[in-house]
């Protein structure tokens, strides 16, 4: 599979494929001239607009479901998913993901340095870390107030050498009815979750 391009506007994936994955939407806010994309140019405020526009699903829960996963990902099979905007500040939001019964993950996102980063903390049920913790990347600068890209720091090539081409794409889409989180490591799909934000579910 081709590395997949950040998708903008509204319409950023089409309808679930057979084989699970999405395929792209012919609609993106990009050009491609002799092999080269050309971008549009990015705002200055584009990594707090896009913390703005999370903002106002704080205090919320909302399900979801993993439409593709690797096989080798076994903690996702069948499970519900539901993250919950449960820490919202002027520079960071916080999401807690409960897949299944397991409360061990959550996603970070922060302003550092004027960059927006992806960290995935893990913890024990006694909030202990886990071996495996704070994995994840520094927004580019191809992002919007709707979709970020979080490619791979320094850290986390460190800490799983084999997640070094990782690249995390968090996309809501502006009508503010899904919410989208996907993973791609070598330029294939690894990972694509799918939340609709339409009906908040209640979460303990």
């Amino acid at each position: 599979m081709k590395y997949v391009i950040l998708f903008l506007g509204i319409g950023l994936l089409a309808a679930c494929a057979p084989n699970g994955e999405r395929e792209e939407d012919e609609e993106k806010d990009i050009e491609i001239e002799n092999g080269e994309v050309t971008k549009e140019p990015v705002e200055e405020n584009v990594y707090r607009d896009f913390l703005d526009n999370l903002r106002e699903m704080c205090g919320q829960s909302f399900a979801g479901e993993a439409v593709f996963h690797e096989e080798d990902a076994t903690d996702f099979i069948d499970q519900e998913l539901v993250m919950t905007f449960a820490r919202c500040e002027d520079d960071k939001i916080h999401i807690p993901l409960r897949v299944g019964e397991n409360r061990s993950r959550t996603w970070m996102l922060e302003m550092k340095d004027d960059k927006l980063t992806l960290k995935h903390d893990h913890r024990h049920e006694d909030g202990t870390p886990e071996d495996l913790t704070m994995y994840g990347g520094v927004a580019t600068d191809e992002g919007t107030a709707w979709s970020q890209l979080f490619p791979a720091d320094e850290e986390t090539a460190e800490m799983l050498p084999e997640a070094s081409t990782n690249v995390w794409n968090m996309v809501l889409h502006p009508d503010r009815e899904e919410f989208e989180y996907i993973l791609h490591r070598h330029g294939n799909l690894r990972f694509h979750a799918v939340f609709d934000l339409s009906t908040p579910v209640d979460e303990d």
